[in-house]
């Protein structure tokens, strides 16, 4: 309930402010914009913090997560507020498949963001499907999706995970990595993934080479304070993993399940 009265009706009086403050003020005019298509848990807001710690750009965090009547309105109002040569913003696409209903053609949306206002198109998505939907519903659980190294790191404890919920999100996850494939696969634009690109902090600059080519511009030494909140181990999060490890080999998701023997 507290999800769909924020996702599905709050929004509009959050838009009509923002249109509101945008009227009376200076509109900056963006020389590079680009937007981080990805879904969660897939290192998106260590992407964007890493983003930021550039002086040129200003990357906001997910501007359609809630319904709005004039998505790409909203959009041209906090790039036209934004103070940097380089404005981005992230987008889910659970956010644009499933909270943005008023956008019937979700191709036609995309296409307008890209042909005519000139965005840039980041991909960004996650290889493991079984650590992502892990990723997911721990964060859930210990309602803690992002953690600072100078903030207190709350206590990793274990969980009984209900196996039908687990497989429930491996296929929303599958639906969502379909969906984005479709909708990227017209564009011209820039795959990163989780495991390739920003794992581990060596990968941070390279990966931020490949964005700097991409997007213009250029990100020297990406710095970031975020740490890892999901344990690596299975059994730091899950108590009943026998039985999740055997619900996903009877699965059509069985695949998985060597993926979290080796956790």
């Amino acid at each position: 309930m507290r999800y769909k009265l924020s996702s599905f009706w709050l929004g509009y009086p959050f838009e009509l402010r923002d249109r509101l403050l945008n009227a009376f003020g200076n509109k900056n005019q963006p020389e590079k914009k680009f937007v981080i298509f990805t879904s969660g848990r897939s290192g998106s807001t260590l992407l964007v913090d890493l983003l930021n710690s550039s002086p040129e750009i200003q990357c906001d965090d997910e501007l359609l997560k809630r319904r709005v009547a004039f998505p790409i309105s909203l959009v041209k109002s906090f790039e036209q507020q934004s103070k940097k040569e380089i404005y981005g913003f992230k987008l889910l696409s659970y956010q644009l498949l499933n909270v943005q209903t008023g956008i019937k053609n979700k191709q036609v949306f995309l296409e307008k963001l890209i042909h005519e206002e000139d965005y840039q198109l980041i991909h960004l998505s996650r290889d493991n499907k079984a650590k992502q939907a892990l990723s997911i519903i721990y964060a859930f659980y210990r309602r803690q999706w992002h953690n600072q190294q100078d903030s207190q790191q709350k206590e990793a404890k274990r969980f009984e995970l209900d196996t039908e919920t687990y497989l429930h999100f491996l296929g929303e996850l599958q639906v969502l990595e379909d969906f984005e494939q479709a909708m990227v696969s017209n564009f011209d634009h820039l795959s990163l993934t989780y495991e390739e690109d920003l794992r581990q902090p060596r990968q941070y600059e390279q990966s931020m080479q490949r964005v700097s080519e991409y997007l213009g511009t250029e990100i020297v030494h990406p710095e970031t304070n975020l740490r890892k909140v999901t344990p690596s181990r299975l059994s730091d999060m899950i108590s009943n993993q026998e039985d999740l490890i055997k619900a996903v080999r009877n699965s059509k998701f069985e695949e998985y399940a060597m993926v979290l023997e080796q956790m």
